[in-house]
Parts: structure tokens; C-alpha cells; sequence
């Protein structure tokens, strides 16, 4: 049950230095979560895996400056993480970056080189237009329900559409597909490969 104390939220940039408040609320939001699953069935390792995870996208977009937080109370219980346009698809030297964060991570987990297929599978379809990439979003459970998701989408969404590109997404997890449907993203991209869990691709046009 959402928590009271977090009925009302504010939706704000995020300096750098409440990143890691936003990678805190990422993990307790994604958490079970049927891809990161995959990769940890141990649901105490996945937990502590999700937090580490984040940081690598987070560290790929931080310099971008796109992260909006949705804080109550002093507390940040929702995150966005944009890249704009210009920052997909990335460079090689950011690709080899989060290819070694992320290598290290699943190193220790099971199903590894299915789960490194389907992720080259992911890059593989990412649109080369110009967009807005949106590589996280969560709530954490106290908030979740109440808007705080559809808020934190709107700031990147006003300037897509200001400067008249598209949005880009992917989720592993199929209910969120009429979530980001209600907010005009259409389903791009179905991707899998034998073995592995489903990805998909959402693009949303400007209006």
C-alpha cells in the first residue's frame, strides 16, 4: 500500500550529487525484475546486483545533465534518466565503457552470454535518428500509483517535442507497455534471442 508520507512529490533536475539517492530508488522500484532475474536468480544478489547496474547508464548519461528526481519529504522516490538527442547512439569509447561496467557485473551471475547476446541485440535495433533516449525510469513502491512516473516523464517529453523529435525507450517487463502507451510511445521493437527474456521498444513521435 503507498505509504502516506509520500503523497505529495516535486519534480526536479538532479545535481550530481543525488545520483546515488536516484540509483537507490531505481533498485527499490525495478526489484523483483524478470530481466535482472535472469541474470541473478538469487533475488538477494539481484537486489544488491540492480543498484550497480543503474550506475552504469546513469554513468553514461550523467554528463548530459538529463536526470530529473521526483523528491518528497527531503527524499528522492522516483528518477528519470534522459540522454538528448545527439548522445545515441554512443560513441565507441562510451560503448566499450559501459560494455567493461556491465561485463563486470554479469561475470558472477548466470546465463551470461545468452543475457551479452540479447543486449547486442538491444544496441542493435536502437534508432539512429535523433531522439530522446530514455534509459531509466522508476517510482519507488511508496510513490508508485500516484503520478509520480507520468511526471517525471513530461520534462524530457516538452522539449522532444518542442524541438520536434522522437522519444526512445526499451522495458523488460510487458505491463509497463500500456503505461508509456498512455503517454504516446508505440511498440517499435519486439527483440529476444533463444533462451532469453523479452525486450521491447517503444518509440513516441512528436507532437
Amino acid at each position: 500500500m503507498p505509504d502516506s508520507r509520500f503523497a505529495d512529490f516535486s519534480i526536479e533536475r538532479l545535481p550530481a550529487n543525488r545520483h546515488d539517492d536516484a540509483l537507490a530508488a531505481l533498485a527499490r522500484a525495478f526489484w523483483p525484475d524478470p530481466l535482472f532475474g535472469f541474470f541473478q536468480p538469487d533475488k538477494l544478489k539481484e537486489h544488491s546486483m540492480l543498484p550497480k547496474v543503474f550506475h552504469a547508464f546513469l554513468a553514461d548519461a550523467a554528463p548530459f545533465d538529463r536526470v530529473w528526481g521526483a523528491t518528497s519529504g527531503g527524499r528522492v522516490v522516483g528518477a528519470a534518466v534522459w540522454v538528448p538527442p545527439g548522445g545515441m547512439p554512443r560513441s565507441s569509447r562510451r560503448e566499450a565503457m559501459m560494455q567493461v561496467r556491465i561485463g563486470r557485473l554479469l561475470v558472477t551471475g548466470t546465463n551470461r552470454r545468452v543475457g551479452l547476446k540479447l543486449l547486442d541485440e538491444v544496441d542493435k535495433v536502437h534508432p539512429s535518428e535523433p531522439h530522446w533516449y530514455l534509459a531509466l525510469l522508476g517510482t519507488d513502491p511508496v510513490v508508485q500509483g500516484r503520478g509520480a512516473g507520468s511526471a517525471l516523464l513530461q520534462p524530457a517529453i516538452a522539449e522532444a517535442d518542442t524541438q520536434g523529435v522522437p522519444c526512445y525507450l526499451e522495458t523488460q517487463k510487458e505491463e509497463n507497455l500500456a503505461f508509456y502507451a498512455r503517454h504516446g510511445f508505440e511498440l517499435l521493437h519486439t527483440i529476444a534471442v533463444p533462451g532469453s527474456p523479452t525486450v521491447w521498444g517503444m518509440r513516441r513521435a512528436p507532437k
